[in-house]
C-alpha cells in the first residue's frame, strides 16, 4: 500500500514550486508526477484546465503524523497549497496516472503520446512519446503547445537550433524530428538533463541533440537559427537585458518566446527594444503568450 500527497497547484509556475518541495520528501522508487486538470480525452488544446495536480506516492510504511506535518510546514513557508493524503494501491496509483494521458495533437503535424498508447497516425505527421515524470513539459500546457506550434513554423531541415531551459526535453525532440541541425538543449536542473536524453532516446533522436546542464554560460556558438526560450517572463527579461539573449541568434534568425502570461507581455516587449530586438509577432493561449521576435535592424 501506498499513501498519495496531491497538491493541486493554480498554474504550472506553481506546480514547478510544489514538485520542487515534494521531491524532497521523495526517495529512490518515489516519484513526483504531474497532470493537468479538465478533460484529457478532448484533444483540443482549451479543454485542459490551468490547475495542475502535483502527487508524490510514498510507501506506507513512511506515513506518519510527523511526516505529514513536516510536508504541510515545507509547502506552507513557500506559500503553496495544502497537501491531502489517501491510501492507494501501488498498481492502481500507476494505472490511475495512465488512464490520465492521451494522444494529443499539437499544431498541424505533431501528437504527444504516453508509451503506453497507440496512435494510428498519418505519414506526415510527427509523434512524440513522453510520459509524465518530474520534468515538466508533457504537451498538456498552454506554453509548450505555443512553442511547437512555432517550432512547426520556423524550424526546417538543417536549421540550427537552441532549446533554452529544455524541461523534458519535448521541444527539442520536435525540433529534431523536423530536421534541425546542430541542434542543443540546456537546462539548469539536473533532472531536466537527464528526462532530456531519455526522451530523445525513446523518440530515436538521441544521435540528433546534444545535451548540456547549465544556462547561456554553456552556449558556445552564437548564430542560431532559432533560439526556443520556454521560461518565466522574469527570467527572460532579465536573459534580454543583461544575457545578451539576442546576440545568441543569427542576423536572420528567431527568439521563440514563451512562458509569458498577458499581463507580462507589456514589459517584456520593453526588454526585446531595450536588447535591440523587434517583436515580430505574438500568439495567445488561454491566459499564455508566445512571442517570435528578431534583431531590429532586419
Amino acid at each position: 500500500m501506498w499513501i498519495e500527497i496531491k497538491v493541486t497547484a493554480q498554474n504550472e509556475r506553481e506546480a514547478e514550486a510544489v514538485a520542487e518541495v515534494l521531491q524532497l520528501f521523495a526517495l529512490d522508487g518515489e516519484w513526483v508526477a504531474t497532470e493537468q486538470l479538465g478533460d484529457q480525452n478532448d484533444v483540443r488544446a482549451n479543454a485542459l484546465l490551468r490547475e495542475v495536480a502535483v502527487k508524490l506516492a510514498i510507501d506506507a510504511e513512511r506515513d506518519d503524523p510527523l511526516f505529514r506535518q513536516l510536508i504541510a510546514e515545507e509547502l506552507g513557508k513557500n506559500d503553496l497549497p495544502s497537501p491531502t493524503f489517501h491510501s492507494v494501491d501501488e498498481t492502481e496509483w500507476a494505472t490511475a496516472w495512465q488512464a490520465n494521458f492521451h494522444p494529443l495533437q499539437i499544431g498541424e503535424r505533431f501528437w504527444v503520446r504516453p508509451s503506453w498508447e497507440q496512435l494510428d497516425s498519418n505519414p506526415d505527421d510527427l509523434v512524440i512519446t513522453l510520459d509524465p515524470g518530474n520534468a515538466f513539459g508533457t504537451g498538456t500546457h498552454e506554453t509548450t503547445q505555443l512553442c511547437l506550434k512555432q517550432i512547426e513554423q520556423y524550424v526546417n531541415a538543417g536549421a540550427s537550433a537552441l532549446d533554452l531551459g529544455c524541461g523534458s526535453g519535448i521541444l527539442a525532440i520536435g525540433a529534431a524530428m523536423l530536421g534541425a541541425s546542430p541542434l542543443l538543449a540546456v537546462d539548469i536542473d539536473h533532472d531536466s538533463v537527464v528526462a532530456t536524453r531519455e526522451n530523445a532516446r525513446i523518440n530515436a533522436v538521441d544521435g540528433k541533440i546534444v545535451v548540456k546542464q547549465g544556462s547561456l554560460d554553456v552556449v558556445e556558438r552564437r548564430d542560431w537559427d532559432v533560439l526556443i526560450a520556454n521560461i518565466l517572463a522574469p527570467t527572460l527579461i532579465e536573459m534580454l537585458t543583461q544575457g545578451q539573449l539576442l546576440d545568441y541568434i543569427a542576423p536572420d534568425g528567431v527568439l521563440i518566446l514563451s512562458g509569458i502570461l498577458g499581463v507580462q507581455s507589456a514589459d517584456l516587449q520593453q526588454a526585446i527594444h531595450q536588447a535591440g530586438g523587434i517583436l515580430h509577432a505574438e500568439f495567445t493561449q488561454g491566459d499564455w503568450i508566445a512571442q517570435i521576435v528578431k534583431h531590429a535592424h532586419k
